[in-house]
């Protein structure tokens, strides 16, 4: 391969004096909800047993009694989504100049191609973690996760849990009070499902959240002086990408705000919000969700090689007929909201 003159003169004639690299933090807000757990197998399953809250019945002394009977529990079985990204280390140039600076003895470029392949490798992850962000928004909004094929997993979310939009429940609509709205859905979460404790997180789309603070009953309830039944407050950024803007009074109940304005670029490459911008999605302070990882495509190997389990797989191979030294980083993530009733999910905008 030739290089021309411009690029033959830079050698001796100028010098690199900054490099700038765009690279996005990824946040894995809605991930937090989730607790990791790892799988050597290809199929996680669930187990649950819904709870009851019955009274007992009085009856006469010497009757034979109630009798009760429980539920069976249920088994669910799912397949994690698959995810499977690689890059060709020798299609860059460094790793040319790291082969002739190690022909003549010197490994002077040699970690620097390290680090940029583990720059790559990261870049490459980050594409997979935003996917499962994805996941988990999917199973917090409707309780279906987009599958490949279109296999889609629906844990099953109750209608009453997922509430289309209504003109009563219109946030920018000053006659409507957000906080009925809220309360119907502490409500469900109390009542459906069996959720003990006063405190939820709401996590609010950034119009609905925009048309709470302009809603005229909040205005004029947080104008009052001597009781505080609301505590807002500037927007604060936290760790994993979100934002608490304070907590409400709602009933009994006390509901904290947050919104999570980030975005991912669709296939389309349009910037798309993790959170419908008009809805918020509502759970208890406890919940009982998992991000499961199974077991990605592996094979048993003659050298002993054990079989890797966790979140990712990373290998190299070195194809040495074909010239291709490639990267590879895969894994087998699916949210799975183990506690499906203790979701509420509301249009309040149109």
């Amino acid at each position: 391969m030739s290089i021309n003159i411009v690029q033959a003169q830079g050698l001796s004639t100028q010098k690199t004096i900054a490099v700038y690299k765009q690279m996005t933090v990824v946040t894995s807000f809605l991930q937090s909800f989730f607790v990791p757990k790892e799988s050597m197998t290809r199929y996680v399953s669930t187990e649950v047993k819904r709870g009851l809250e019955k009274v007992a019945s009085q009856v006469h002394e010497y009757s034979d009694g109630n009798r009760n009977v429980f539920t069976a529990t249920t088994v669910k079985v799912f397949k994690p989504a698959y995810f499977h990204e690689y890059l060709t280390a020798n299609e860059y140039q460094l790793y040319d100049q790291v082969i002739t600076s190690l022909s003549n003895g010197d490994s002077t470029f040699f970690l620097d191609m390290v680090q940029e392949h583990a720059e790559q490798l990261m870049l490459l992850q980050n594409k997979i973690e935003r996917a499962i962000e994805i996941m988990c928004a999917q199973a917090l909004e409707t309780g279906i996760v987009t599958m490949l094929n279109g296999d889609d997993i629906n844990f099953g979310r109750k209608a009453a849990s997922v509430v289309a939009y209504n003109a009563a429940n219109d946030f920018s609509i000053g006659s409507v009070s957000p906080y009925d709205v809220f309360e119907a859905g502490c409500k469900f979460i109390r009542q459906t499902g069996k959720a003990q404790g006063g405190v939820f997180n709401a996590i609010m789309g950034t119009d609905a959240m925009a048309a709470f603070l302009n809603n005229t009953i909040v205005k004029e309830r947080n104008d009052i002086r001597n009781i505080n039944l609301d505590m807002l407050r500037t927007p604060q950024r936290l760790a994993v990408g979100h934002y608490l803007h304070g907590e409400i009074t709602v009933g009994s109940n006390t509901v904290r705000l947050i919104t999570y304005p980030e975005y991912y670029d669709n296939d389309s490459n349009v910037s798309t919000a993790y959170i419908d911008p008009k809805k918020f999605i509502l759970m208890p302070e406890q919940t009982n969700f998992v991000l499961a990882y199974g077991a990605v495509p592996q094979l048993i190997e003659d050298n002993g090689t054990i079989p890797q389990k966790g979140r990712y797989l990373i290998q190299e191979f070195k194809d040495r007929k074909e010239g291709k030294h490639t990267i590879h980083i895969k894994a087998a993530p699916l949210p799975v909201t183990v506690d499906i009733d203790k979701i509420y999910t509301i249009q309040v905008l149109s």
